[in-house]
């Protein structure tokens, strides 16, 4: 192995990837959401500036919502949203275009704040030493094609590929010239960490602030209070009906079991000292309920045969998969209300101390719509 002389920076250029459709957030434009004080592209920006010279932003769409980073926004070359690859062609065509001695381009997400600040170097490093065609970074098994050093000379090779055989597979390129990968360590957190979901951007945030825990927590416990409505019955056969009202996050200083107000035909219950479990076993089911539109908190009232508290509360938890196991049985009345925002962001936190190691699969018995699962579930006269 020979002593490798890194080139001069000018002759590397930097291509930030931001032509994504940002499904898993709601659409729009993640690079510019804001994770303490700073947008993703701000600090991806920040990181990439003194590892390149020119730099060159990829991204569709009017290129003036990215007029404050002053840098060159470069839609497609290709339409309809091909993926990564296009943007890599994208970029070393531009590059190619409007420079004159620029030689190698990096590429890097948007959304990937935390990239090393030695990727270019070492990246550098690699192929030089190795006599690569391409560099990739890795950490453990993971390759990161879109963290790569490409090679201006092979634009045309790639716009062949894309336009005449129809590409889109990074690896499937890649693969037909001598690739390098260089490996960085995953702790205490894996460089490549990218936000697609709001629960990431909690654990960057929690990352930035340093309050993400060496070790993830296997559970956490917190308590509740539960608004509870007892109604009359509106035939002979059907004499009361219990159901959950509304969860508050912060409980009041209550008896455990007070009647707050009594009406023609109902009566509104508070019960308080009820705790509110996380396990890590469950993180799938967490992860299933608080993506959806309206993140439920479910409920399982069960009664008890004394007539100074008709029902308790056996159970409040945020995994359906766990009410409607309980509903199963036909005994327990189990009911999903709105979940508090105090107890979401506490249940988004939990989740997010712990990485996703593999994409969330929907468990076959939560196929059901929940509200209509759970509604009135096992309510008897």
């Amino acid at each position: 192995m020979t002593d490798m002389v890194p080139p001069a920076s000018n002759t590397v250029a930097g291509l930030i990837l931001a032509g994504g459709l940002s499904r898993r957030m709601g659409g729009g434009d993640k690079p510019l959401i804001s994770v303490g004080g700073q947008s993703l592209l701000e600090r991806v920006i920040e990181r990439l500036r003194p590892q390149v010279g020119q730099m060159v932003l990829n991204a569709n769409g009017d290129p003036a919502r990215f007029a404050d980073t002053t840098l060159p926004v470069v839609p497609d070359v290709i339409e309809g949203y091909g993926g990564p690859l296009v943007g890599v062609l994208t970029g070393l065509e531009w590059l190619r275009d409007h420079t004159f001695d620029v030689e190698w381009m990096v590429s890097c997400a948007a959304d990937t704040p935390l990239f090393p600040d030695d990727l270019v170097q070492r990246l550098l490093a690699a192929v030089t030493e190795q006599g690569a065609d391409i560099a990739v970074a890795r950490t453990g098994d993971q390759a990161h094609p879109v963290f790569a050093l490409w090679p201006l000379r092979l634009a045309g090779d790639l716009r062949r590929a894309v336009v005449d055989e129809d590409m889109r597979k990074i690896d499937l390129w890649t693969e037909r010239y001598k690739v390098v990968h260089v490996d960085w360590p995953t702790r205490p957190h894996d460089p490549f960490f990218n936000v697609n979901t709001p629960e990431d951007v909690m654990r960057l945030s929690m990352i930035l602030d340093g309050t993400l825990p060496a070790e993830p927590p296997i559970r956490a416990e917190t308590g509740i209070a539960v608004l509870v409505e007892r109604r009359d019955g509106a035939s002979p056969w059907v004499t009361e009906s219990w159901r959950p009202l509304e969860a508050l996050a912060e409980a009041p200083g209550a008896a455990p079991w007070t009647l707050l107000r009594r009406d023609d035909g109902f009566e509104h219950y508070l019960e308080t000292g009820i705790k509110v479990v996380l396990h890590r076993s469950d993180l799938a089911s967490y992860r299933y309920n608080l993506a959806g539109l309206e993140p439920r908190l479910y409920v399982v009232l069960r009664r008890t045969g004394n007539a100074g508290q008709p029902v308790r509360v056996v159970m409040a938890t945020i995994a359906p998969d766990e009410a409607q196991a309980m509903s199963e049985s036909g005994e327990d009345m189990v009911d999903g209300v709105p979940l508090p925002r105090a107890l979401f962001d506490w249940a988004m936190a939990f989740c997010a101390c712990h990485p996703p190691d593999e994409p969330m699969r929907k468990r076959k018995r939560d196929r059901l719509d929940s509200d209509k699962a759970f509604a009135g579930k096992g309510r008897r006269p």
